[in-house]
């Protein structure tokens, strides 16, 4: 199974960005995540917040396990050695062995798309 397979069946429902767009900006409220691949099949999730929106690849930086957002706890998780990470402060590493944040994801409000830049 690919990457893209694994991250699908981990993730629940994604979407395929294409070519830049994510979702429709009517069909996130505020609050909500929305996963996605990107064109080179790395999954990555969508954030929406009352100020805008903003996205990580999902990949864990330490050995490339895929992290999973929690959020009660809001933070992306790795099951693999419990890596966590951020997402409201620019996908830092909260706890290890993980050294690197997560990679972000330029995003942007386009005609009503919420698109990859």
């Amino acid at each position: 199974m690919t990457l893209a397979g694994i991250a699908a069946s981990l993730m629940g429902t994604t979407a395929q960005a294409s070519p830049n767009r994510i979702v429709r900006l009517n069909k996130i409220k505020v609050g909500a995540t929305f996963p996605f691949q990107l064109a080179n099949g790395a999954p990555a999730l969508l954030f929406r917040t009352k100020t805008g929106f903003f996205a990580y690849q999902t990949i864990c930086t330490h050995q490339g396990g895929l992290t999973k957002y929690f959020s009660a706890k809001k933070l992306l998780i790795c099951p693999i050695h419990n890596a966590s990470f951020n997402p409201f402060k620019k996908g830092a590493v909260v706890t290890g062995p993980a050294t690197n944040p997560l990679p972000t994801v330029k995003v942007a409000v386009k005609s009503g798309w919420v698109v990859l830049i």
